[in-house]
């Protein structure tokens, strides 16, 4: 398999927290792809990263540099050209961002929306970037990620149900070898340290670019109110404006007890980290806070911000204070500087805190999600099927042994019989081993019993088959499982459907193209039967609305569409049996309402009606050229008469006397 890396942050010397994370995962990903995976690093300049040099060097990873005069000409429009000559399989982008005009399959971190909560703290150009291209490139990962919970519910907040995909993941740690308390045999580099630096001591240190949120002033103000006892000196380690921050530092602040070190080598950024008697990260927005990590591991106790993601950072191996409280971060480096025993129990959580992550372990994150994104995973999900009932003894053996006959898969089956008077309760109580779960009591009704179903649920995939269907044939869910383990980015898969009569002969089928979330804005444009989700993309769009008698399955998959994409099969999936007694034939009027309700929680007026009856002759086109094209592919139909066009629906129903 062939992957790709976004390797634009190991062009420059200096590196950012994006840079800093690609490089530390760099060996372990190697590691993991050796004898198997070739990867690639592409840029738009020459990289420069040791550590990526020294990989390259050994045949561990290649190269493909573009030598582009802009980098954001690159990213945005170089790198595609660049990844069709490698011919990926899988692209990874650190930052978020793919390039226009690629369509492949792909893992994205997105780091934070900064361009949009402080566009201050950014050039002009990098907001431009994100502002073009972060929702489109969001759209298109086939995986995407972020550091923290908190940037995930950033992005719902800005782009609403398409960020519901959006993965937290820890992929953030620290290099132990690196970062870690002080020995005696530091003793010697500490003192070079301090004396290079002109540090005294006691230091309190920041890191972080000077940029505005890094929020330094408010650290300044703390200082102010610090006597020169607990705390002389400030040590700020970071690249940036130093005059702004020089403009920043209060009047009463003597000038001496603020020190910008500017931007260190690896092995003074370490030695700072151990030397120093407290951390302070007063950060307004961060999308994980890997400098709090870094302290931690180095023996330093830690004062924090109370904001973003950094409480997520930190756990409880911190003191927060307000963002904009002098006086509370005063408060906490006097305890942290005076309070001895705070200052052990502090630096123990830290230590405790820091050891749960590793660079290897993010790695192994990345690299399955790389896996997975290609489609070539080897797992696949397990799948619970609920089935609501009632009195429909005649029909429910049929579709009991239709589920327990699949093969090749792992299967769930829950029934829920509202109370049934025939033979409901019996046949379940004989079928009791092949379930993971029934009961027959009364209830509130189909949909109340499906959304208890789905609560019970353990499956990563989810559908329903009710009392008087079943699957069509035995391969039917692992068919279903592979389609999702194929296509990661997919949170519904859906397939033909097939008409029966009472006696569950076919009589017509109901093929649909794979439809669009505009498509099910309009319409119920997949069969319920033949129609399988996420159970992630099932809670994110909210389960079931018990508002709905009949039109829940319109209702569920058209919140569940806003999410992500439908794929469908090109297979019968399962039957639908018309029968006088079927809710399709006795509840037309609740259907006509629950339809209309459905069509028009969007939109309303003429313009509206017009969207919905052109959507709906687009959606049966698409279904006379899915038949069409499997009649082309030699596929033999158990019927070839297409239930979508309403004419030739009309005659079969009569000519075989069915209801619904």
């Amino acid at each position: 398999m062939r992957i790709t890396l976004d390797a634009s942050s190991l062009s420059y010397p200096k590196r950012t927290g994006i840079g800093r994370c690609l490089e530390s995962i760099l060996p372990h990903l190697a590691s993991l792809a050796a004898g198997r995976d070739e990867i690639t690093l592409v840029s738009g300049q020459p990289i420069v990263n040791a550590t990526a040099l020294h990989l390259m060097a050994a045949g561990s990873l290649q190269a493909a540099t573009v030598k582009a005069p802009s980098l954001y000409a690159w990213q945005q429009a170089g790198m595609a050209w660049q990844l069709r000559q490698i011919g990926t399989d899988v692209h990874y982008a650190p930052d978020g961002l793919l390039p226009l005009g690629f369509s492949g399959r792909s893992v994205g971190v997105i780091n934070d929306i900064l361009w949009k909560r402080l566009p201050g703290t950014l050039p002009w150009h990098i907001r431009l970037v994100f502002a073009l291209r972060q929702k489109a490139s969001l759209a298109r990962l086939t995986i995407p990620l972020s550091l923290s919970a908190f940037t995930r519910r950033e992005l719902l907040r800005l782009y609403g149900p398409m960020a519901t995909r959006t993965r937290p993941t820890d992929l953030c740690a620290v290099d132990h070898h690196r970062f870690r308390p002080a020995t005696a045999k530091d003793i010697p580099a500490l003192a070079d340290f301090r004396a290079r630096h002109g540090l005294p001591e006691k230091f309190i240190l920041c890191v972080g670019n000077l940029m505005p949120h890094k929020n330094l002033t408010v650290a300044l103000q703390a200082m102010a109110r610090l006597p020169d006892d607990i705390a002389p000196v400030l040590a700020v380690v970071g690249y940036g404006d130093t005059e702004t921050l020089a403009a920043a530092t209060p009047p009463e602040l003597a000038a001496g007890r603020v020190r910008c070190l500017g931007y260190l080598t690896d092995e003074d950024v370490a030695l700072a980290y151990r030397a120093a008697s407290v951390f302070v990260f007063p950060s307004r927005y961060e999308g994980f806070g890997l400098p709090l990590l870094e302290a931690m591991a180095s023996g330093t106790p830690v004062a924090y911000a109370d904001a973003a993601s950094l409480p997520e950072a930190a756990g409880v191996a911190g003191l927060a204070f307000a963002p904009d409280d002098a006086d509370a971060l005063a408060g906490c480096l006097t305890r942290l500087c005076c309070d001895e025993a705070l200052r052990c129990r502090q630096i123990a959580l830290g230590l405790d805190r820091a050891a749960a992550f590793s660079w290897e372990a993010c790695a192994a994150t990345v690299y399955e999600t790389l896996i997975e994104a290609s489609g070539h995973s080897t797992k696949r999900p397990m799948v619970s099927i609920i089935t609501p009932s009632y009195n429909q003894a005649g029909y429910l053996p049929q579709t009991l042994e239709s589920v327990a006959a699949q093969k090749d898969v792992r299967v769930e089956h829950i029934v829920l019989d509202g109370g049934s008077s025939d033979a409901t309760p019996d046949i379940l109580g004989r079928w009791n081993d092949h379930l993971a779960f029934w009961r027959s009591a009364p209830d509130a009704g189909q949909t109340a019993a499906l959304a208890e179903g789905f609560a019970l649920a353990t499956g990563e995939v989810m559908g329903w088959l009710n009392s008087d269907d079943y699957l069509w044939s035995d391969d039917v869910l692992a068919a279903v499982a592979e389609a999702f383990a194929r296509h990661p980015d997919a949170v519904m898969v859906t397939g033909d459907t097939v008409l029966t009569d009472a006696a569950g002969q076919p009589v017509m089928i109901d093929m649909v193209l794979a439809p669009s979330a505009r498509q099910m804005r309009h319409t119920m444009a997949v069969a319920q039967q033949s129609t399988f989700f996420r159970k992630d993309a099932y809670l994110a769009a909210g389960g079931m609305d018990t508002a709905f008698s009949y039109c829940m399955d319109f209702d569920l998959f058209e919140r569940i569409s806003r999410q992500g994409r439908i794929v469908r099969i090109p297979k019968v999936l399962a039957a639908f049996r018309l029968h006088e007694s079927a809710k399709t034939a006795t509840w037309q009027e609740v259907f006509r309402r629950d339809v209309y309700t459905c069509q028009h929680r969007h939109g309303r007026g003429l313009l509206h009606e017009l969207a919905i009856k052109l959507v709906t002759m687009e959606v049966r086109l698409g279904s006379v050229l899915a038949q069409l094209g499997a009649i082309a592919k030699g596929r033999a139909l158990p019927s070839q008469v297409n239930c979508r066009l309403e004419p030739l629906r009309a005659y079969a129903r009569k000519k075989h006397h069915l209801a619904g």
